[in-house]
């Protein structure tokens, strides 16, 4: 079979038995979804900055209130059966049979269609290699659908969304989210179905997995934000729109903006969800501030709210003095949860997994009673919540090849050690040990930097509606507002209690989008923001 047949040359395709995946249309079978990466970081320093939903919330958002897609990555529509009559479909796009077992009540063929866009993989040699974009649009049942759609772009980098995503969007999610348009998810360049994948295999090292990726012909310096937006803009030309509605969350907050910056015409409104302006370094310079601003944050709840600060006295107080009596004496506890294996803590795992634990909504309320628990040499909570405060797996090679090019390629070791200093002391030296390894990394991966340009303030005109989740730690409101200052038709709103997985009983921030989806140039109504509230610690 030769490599352009396949939907993923890295990954061994499913046997012949496994229907749910079934093959191409010239009948050649698709690959199971990616193997979770294991070269990350040692655990003993915290990782980079993911921004992402872990994936276990894009599961459950999906099935609860279906605002995780706007998590998903995204791509438009595809297929003349998914798009007016009128819409020429290019020749660049191929057909495939969906690499994911549909959501209840969807009919391949009929409510879903996948299939692959050819683009270049360096777009500075046009005569070079091609890659190939895998997508999967899912049409509204709506007889007179929106002539725009939702192109939902994805976080990471690096995030396999039609492998972790597409199973779980049913027959009831339009009426939630985005209703009476088509909603279109993308694996990025170099992540998920697409076609080089630039995942690392379990237990390779950072330089054997660029090493092979090399030798296998990839130009990891292509792998950016920059050429991730001409993808998007391929990808809305090649099928025929107009123009659509662009959401990002997280990172693809950023490759939104980099569209907005380079292709606006293609745009009617964008949604920005959890953003990382560009001009914020987070991986380098703010990643110590973000840590402190995290913890503080959740310390400060904590105080404000009679019962946490009866039950949780000094909570600042004790989680420093733990995390340096566990650097000092590391615990071991069993996880309850996931793979139930052995888990050995030291002060720097406890700070890594707390700042991790705090992207979820649904786990800030039992964060002051885990830190308490573990004080007193209780470690069931931790146990039982261990797993779900995790990063999710990724592309590590997509997200390396963004992170050394558009944000270690902007800093130096000095700068690196001067940002420590925001931090409590218990903290600093931890941080500046993961910071120096980071640089390290990425001096290895050896990726050009990106254009200066990507480093400025996006100025655009397109409506936009900017939202952040108040206990958000890697992407704090402040930055959300920093963004909104050079969008001249933008929209901010806060969401109280909230964090970066802006997660809300109410559907609140669900329901703020879809108003402004009908009505991009109008501020939405935010009443429903009056009856939120601050964490309930317990």
């Amino acid at each position: 079979m030769k490599d352009e047949d396949t939907f993923s040359r890295h990954e061994p395709p499913p046997t012949t038995s496994d229907p749910e995946r079934g093959g191409d249309s010239d009948g050649h079978p698709l690959p199971a979804p990616p193997a979770v990466p294991q070269d990350a970081p040692s655990p003993a320093h915290p990782p980079l900055l993911q921004w992402q939903l872990p994936l276990r919330h894009h599961v459950r958002l999906l099935l609860v209130a279906m605002v995780v897609l706007v998590v998903l990555a995204g791509g438009y529509g595809v297929f003349r059966a998914v798009s007016p009559p009128t819409r020429q479909v290019s020749s660049a796009f191929q057909q495939v049979h969906c690499p994911f077992t549909l959501g209840q009540g969807l009919v391949e063929g009929k409510d879903v269609r996948c299939g692959f866009l050819a683009v270049p993989e360096d777009r500075s040699q046009p005569k070079g290699h091609t890659i190939r974009l895998a997508v999967a649009i899912f049409k509204t049942p709506n007889p007179q659908p929106a002539p725009d759609p939702l192109l939902v772009l994805g976080g990471g980098p690096g995030v396999p969304f039609l492998a972790t995503a597409g199973p779980v969007i049913n027959a009831n999610s339009f009426a939630f989210f985005a209703p009476g348009r088509d909603i279109i998810l993308l694996d990025q360049r170099g992540a998920g179905f697409s076609q080089p994948s630039l995942n690392c295999q379990a237990n390779e090292t950072v330089q054997a997995c660029r090493d092979r990726l090399v030798k296998e012909g990839i130009n990891l310096s292509a792998y950016t934000t920059l050429e991730n937006a001409a993808d998007v803009h391929d990808l809305v030309r090649a099928l025929g729109y107009q123009q659509v509605n662009l959401e990002g969350d997280s990172y693809g907050t950023r490759l939104a903006l980099t569209v907005m910056r380079l292709y606006p015409a293609d745009l009617r409104s964008v949604v920005l969800r959890s953003v990382p302006p560009a001009q914020v370094n987070f991986v380098a310079d703010d990643r110590a501030a973000l840590f402190q601003h995290a913890f503080n944050m959740l310390f400060k709840g904590c105080a404000a709210e009679p019962s946490c600060n009866a039950s949780y006295p000094h909570l600042q107080t004790v989680f420093y003095r733990l995390v340096t009596d566990l650097n000092k004496k590391p615990i071991m506890f069993q996880s309850q949860t996931g793979n139930h294996s052995p888990v050995r803590l030291t002060g720097s795992d406890l700070v890594n997994w707390l700042f991790s634990a705090l992207y979820h909504t649904d786990l800030i309320p039992q964060l002051p009673g885990v830190i308490f628990h573990i004080s007193h040499q209780d470690y069931m909570q931790l146990s039982l919540l261990y797993s779900q405060g995790l990063y999710a797996p990724m592309s590590m090679g997509m997200f390396y090849s963004v992170m050394c090019s558009e944000e270690m390629a902007y800093t130096t070791p000095q700068a690196l050690a001067a940002s420590v200093h925001v931090m409590v002391p218990e903290l600093q030296a931890g941080m500046l040990a993961s910071l120096q390894g980071y640089y390290r990394t990425c001096q290895s991966w050896n990726v050009k930097p990106v254009s200066a340009v990507q480093k400025k303030p996006v100025t655009s005109s397109i409506p936009t509606l900017l939202m952040e989740g108040e206990y958000d730690p890697v992407t704090p409101p402040a930055n959300g507002m920093l963004a909104a200052q050079t969008l001249s038709r933008s929209f901010f709103f806060q969401f109280p209690g909230l964090s970066h997985d802006l997660q809300s009983p109410n559907q609140c921030p669900t329901n703020i989008e879809n108003a402004f989806l009908d009505h991009p140039t109008e501020k939405p109504d935010l009443g429903c923001i009056s009856s939120m509230s601050e964490p309930d610690f317990r």
